[in-house]
């Protein structure tokens, strides 16, 4: 997307861990604010994480561009301040930190904060944590009771903030998206108040038809790529994920499969919630 700035997991330094409260949440939120604000000179801990792991800053094409050309202002404020401003977009994918807690960003004016609530199916979900070298051994990414435990809270949290913040807040669900990518792109790009443009219509031409490359890949065939649990999974992994997870799954639209059916050709999805 043309003049915008990614922030690639910006709590990645946090570890293996979700963040639902205390002690590590008012740390977390105030390093999202910082980087919305462009304001890297308070972020020690983030900073000194990415000099031993560069792909923090490899995933921002326009900053690590300038990261190779001259290493040693990389990891400097006085540098990465002034380059942040010059984009009047900024984007981040943030995976460790529960919804509700995002609620002071919304609150925030100054920021223009928009946020996008992504939901997997929790079978989906554990079928790819599966992939996962750095996930085995770390309850809050092996154990889908704690996942599902997640997925109820922030259902909660969506009724609020769809009730509260309706221009500025969206649920998506993960199948949605993959099974018709071109229609809910531009229902999101829209949301965002950006266009479907050329560049957007190609990236999915050439990412969304065929699977190339290793699990971390962005070429997928999105219709299939979803559903890989019903192959991947044993009964006996589906039965214990659907037993702890019955109340998350009927709240965000996921049908039970009750194994006297063809599994292959069972069909998970309800009507998605908060459309």
């Amino acid at each position: 997307m043309p003049g915008n700035y990614y922030h690639y997991e910006p709590l990645l330094n946090f570890d293996i861990v979700q963040i639902r409260g205390p002690p590590m949440q008012d740390v977390a939120v105030l390093n999202l604010k910082n980087l919305l604000n462009c304001n890297y000179t308070d972020m020690h801990d983030y900073l000194a994480y990415g000099k031993d792991h560069p792909y923090l800053f490899q995933h921002n094409v326009r900053l690590w561009n300038q990261c190779s050309s001259y290493p040693q202002y990389c990891w400097q404020p006085r540098f990465l301040e002034p380059f942040c401003r010059l984009f009047p977009l900024q984007s981040m994918k943030v995976v460790r930190i529960r919804l509700a807690l995002t609620e002071s960003l919304l609150k925030d004016e100054s920021l223009n904060v928009r946020i996008i609530l992504l939901i997997r199916d929790p079978r989906g979900t554990m079928q790819s944590r599966k992939h996962r070298l750095w996930c085995p051994g770390n309850p809050d990414c092996d154990e889908e009771s704690r996942l599902c435990a997640d997925l109820e809270a922030d259902y909660k949290a969506a009724q609020q903030f769809t009730k509260k913040y309706a221009s500025r807040f969206k649920v998506v669900r993960y199948e949605d998206l993959s099974l018709s990518p071109y229609d809910l792109t531009q229902e999101i790009l829209q949301f965002l108040g950006l266009p479907f443009d050329s560049m957007v219509e190609e990236f999915l031409d050439t990412h969304t038809k065929i699977d190339i490359g290793g699990v971390s890949s962005t070429f997928r065939d999105s219709k299939a790529t979803p559903f890989h649990w019903k192959r991947d999974l044993s009964w006996d992994e589906i039965e214990s994920i659907q037993g702890v997870c019955t109340k998350a799954m009927e709240a965000w639209g996921y049908k039970k499969f009750n194994f006297s059916s063809d599994l292959l050709n069972f069909e998970p999805l309800l009507a998605a919630p908060f459309t």
